[in-house]
């Protein structure tokens, strides 16, 4: 089973029609939910790092004050002592969650250009979509850079401290670019790109249209959880 999902996993980064192909195949969700819950477990070994070290490529520390965990569009609050056991026990949810949104969102706007795939391919192909980017770009930067880092330079905030200029002003530039440009914009657009493949093969809309509902579901989905929890 494994050996199955990383199979797709690597086709969704070289071969990503053939993937999507092979995804809508599929009988079951499972290779969907399993896709999600991938970087679910790279963030919980964020936690672990930070836990058993005290090193965090996020910088939680200096960057969040009490109340830590906002949630419920604002109306649960979660003191920063509580905040890791809340979070980490919800990722799995939130993720499945956002999956759910994104998928059933593509899959209801594309009927309105005629789209002919099933809701359950849609939750296959663009867990793919979603999570060969996050992993490829987004745990490659925090775990082969972030965290070798932290350890090099003793700092265990490396990076936002990097981004807000104490390691000086070049240093500061630099790294901003990165994580704006490749970090968040690049691994972004690759979800999209993707997500709009997905879309096209399976729902046989045309390529505007593909684009298009995955603008508005990607869209609606980061919209959501970035209101939903902070």
């Amino acid at each position: 089973m494994l050996e199955q999902f990383f199979r797709y996993f690597g086709q969704t980064v070289a071969r990503p029609r053939a993937a999507f192909e092979a995804l809508a195949a599929e009988k079951s969700i499972r290779w969907g939910l399993l896709a999600a819950f991938l970087p679910v477990l790279q963030i919980w070994g964020n936690m672990a790092l930070h836990a058993a070290v005290g090193l965090d490529w996020l910088g939680t520390k200096p960057l969040l004050a009490d109340p830590t965990f906002v949630a419920g569009f604002g109306y649960w609050r979660v003191n920063l002592a509580d905040y890791v056991p809340v979070f980490a026990a919800l990722l799995p949810l939130l993720s499945w969650l956002g999956l759910l949104v994104t998928a059933g969102t593509a899959h209801l706007l594309s009927k309105v250009w005629g789209g002919r795939g099933a809701f359950e391919q849609m939750i296959n192909t663009l867990a793919f979509a979603s999570t060969a980017p996050n992993i490829v770009i987004g745990a490659a930067s925090e775990w082969l850079f972030g965290v070798p880092i932290d350890l090099l330079s003793g700092h265990g905030y490396w990076w936002v401290a990097a981004m807000r200029g104490e390691f000086g002003p070049v240093v500061g530039t630099i790294w901003n670019a990165y994580v704006f440009g490749v970090y968040l914009t690049l691994q972004y657009a690759w979800i999209i790109v993707l997500g709009a493949i997905a879309i096209r093969r399976l729902q046989r809309i045309p390529a505007w249209a593909a684009v298009l509902t995955m603008l508005v579901a990607f869209g609606l989905s980061f919209f959501l959880s970035s209101v939903f929890t902070r």
